[in-house]
């Protein structure tokens, strides 16, 4: 009886102790919504700031530069544990940096009236933003997986 009980304390202790060990990690639910969160927020300040798209003012683009490095240190700051998840946060964070990055080399060369820079900084800047369609569906797609 006294090994029972001994038995049945153990079990519960050990049961216990992985709850709270596993309770102390994000689940990839969790995780996936978090990227999710950001990504969506991005593209938000990005419409919020060029009005959908269609303001593109040095200003207006210096804003959404700034939205985009902001974007990218909050996908930074998010634990993830899973590798797959790994990918597509570091997939993000490269997008948003040279989204950016692009924005900024663009409205130097605009200011300047440096035509063929700009038009240089404007293919960057459609190659920094040409991942996200792809980045989108492979981490919904992901996420969404058991």
């Amino acid at each position: 009886m006294h090994s029972l009980r001994r038995h049945t304390i153990i079990l519960s202790l050990t049961t216990a102790i992985s709850f709270l060990i596993v309770s102390c990690g994000e689940s990839k639910v969790s995780q996936c919504k978090n990227i999710i969160n950001v990504a969506n927020q991005a593209v938000e300040d990005y419409k919020t700031f060029t009005n959908g798209g269609q303001k593109t003012d040095p200003n207006t683009m210096l804003k959404a530069a700034d939205a985009m490095d902001k974007a990218a240190k909050d996908m930074e700051t998010i634990k993830v544990q899973d590798e797959k998840l790994k990918e597509h946060q570091t997939g993000f964070i490269k997008m948003y940096r040279d989204t950016s990055q692009a924005m900024r080399t663009f409205v130097a060369a605009y200011q300047k009236k440096d035509r063929p820079a700009t038009d240089t900084a404007l293919k960057r800047l459609q190659q920094a933003t040409s991942p996200e369609k792809k980045l989108v569906s492979q981490i919904n797609t992901y996420c969404a997986s058991k």
